[in-house]
């Protein structure tokens, strides 16, 4: 996996708390975040909805909102996404208890 140096410092930063239990595949990205000061719309990753937002990574922007993700391996999944599945997936992290 190549890492550009936003990724690095992330990862840095991220790495600090301590490797946890991953809920998706992307262990190496994947960290125990401690609470920050979450900006976003969403307390919870907007793909993965039992992950904290880490406020370390930049969110992504869906109709003028931010949304938090836990890690950069969930930038690439939510680009992925149609736009009906942004919004589901947006519907339903915003149903979630913030």
């Amino acid at each position: 996996m190549r890492l550009n140096s936003a990724s690095i410092a992330a990862c840095l930063v991220i790495g600090m708390s301590g490797l946890a239990g991953c809920h998706h595949n992307d262990e190496a990205a994947c960290r125990d975040v401690k609470p920050g000061t979450v900006t976003t719309a969403n307390k919870m990753c907007i793909m993965m909805n039992s992950d904290p937002v880490n406020p370390a990574t930049d969110p992504v922007v869906w109709k003028g909102k931010k949304y938090g993700l836990c890690c950069e391996g969930c930038r690439g999944k939510w680009a992925k996404l149609s736009d009906a599945q942004k919004d589901a997936a947006a519907a339903k992290v915003m149903a979630l208890p913030q």
